[in-house]
């Protein structure tokens, strides 16, 4: 009787201790779950920004975007003419990179007026600023988008929430992804990046843009290879910093600050091949070097 009393006390200390670890992994299993949000941030930012942006168009006070389409056939591979002086910067803390990335990149738009609802929406992509009477950077294919949508007119906002004009396409290199454009700062003096003279293999770098409208976001890796584009020939590099949709044309830069790639397109790479696609193994970030944006400026060295 003795021992059929402690194998019920031994049967109910098991039965405890099952039930006990099923609520432990119960628990667990709610500390770990993921739940998606939107950029609340980001979405305020290009609300206010679609909202002056709007008032811009609706008192004829932009630039249309036919016309920014007749500078880029015109300024089709050629140098922009602008002068850039090189300048020598010292290297910053992450804190710092930040601030100084911040001050200079802007969010890119082109405005449309949407379809299913009366209001203006703006494209996402990025820029820099590389002279500061409005001299900006970014892809070319953001200001020749391949969808069928008429948009009004291009526009640049800075982290504080100020838009500009785009009133001129300066250059434009399809080959490169590369379009230098001319802003109406108003007389305002605008924060420009320095541009290195060159980009090398493992350095440290930094990356801003404003993937999937999570604007202003900072990443960091290094340049883990250069190549030359087998359809295009010309010289691209991959980097680890992260970035997505939305990131176009955003700057990437060295420890110092200095320009040394923009932003350009993602390729991801399979296990699989043709149409059975297996596991993502690798997503390639693909950056085009400074040495060839320093193609369509000018030094005054």
């Amino acid at each position: 009787m003795k021992i059929n009393y402690i194998l019920y006390l031994s049967l109910v200390f098991v039965l405890n201790s099952c039930n006990s670890t099923k609520n432990t992994s119960e628990i667990s299993k709610t500390d770990v779950e993921i739940i998606d949000e939107v950029a609340e941030n980001g979405s305020e930012f290009v609300s206010a920004a679609s909202a002056e942006v709007d008032k811009l168009v609706a008192a004829n006070l932009h630039t249309p975007f036919t016309k920014l389409e007749e500078d880029r056939t015109k300024n089709f591979e050629v140098n922009s003419g602008v002068v850039i002086t090189p300048t020598i910067s010292a290297k910053k803390t992450g804190n710092q990179m930040y601030h100084h990335l911040q001050e200079s990149t802007l969010y890119i738009g082109s405005s449309y007026l949407c379809d299913k609802c009366p209001n203006v929406h703006l494209s996402a992509a990025s820029g820099f600023v590389i002279h500061e009477d409005g001299i900006i950077v970014t892809n070319y294919h953001v200001i020749a988008p391949r969808d069928s949508i008429k948009y009004d007119g291009l526009f640049a906002v800075d982290h504080e929430g100020t838009v500009y004009v785009v009133t001129e396409v300066l250059s434009a290199s399809k080959a490169n992804d590369l379009a230098i454009l001319k802003v109406d700062t108003m007389g305002t003096k605008l924060n420009a990046l320095p541009l290195a003279e060159t980009e090398l293999v493992g350095e440290d770098v930094y990356m801003m843009g404003h993937p999937f409208k999570n604007t202003f976001f900072m990443t960091k890796g290094i340049i883990s290879r250069k190549y030359v584009n087998s359809e295009k020939s010309q010289p691209k590099m991959t980097i680890t910093a992260e970035f997505g949709l939305g990131a176009s044309g955003g700057p990437v830069v060295n420890d110092s600050g200095e320009v040394v790639g923009v932003v350009s397109a993602t390729r991801a790479n399979y296990t699989g091949s043709g149409k059975q696609k297996g596991d993502l193994q690798l997503l390639l970030k693909i950056v085009i070097p400074v040495s060839q944006l320093n193609n369509y400026v000018k030094s005054d060295v």
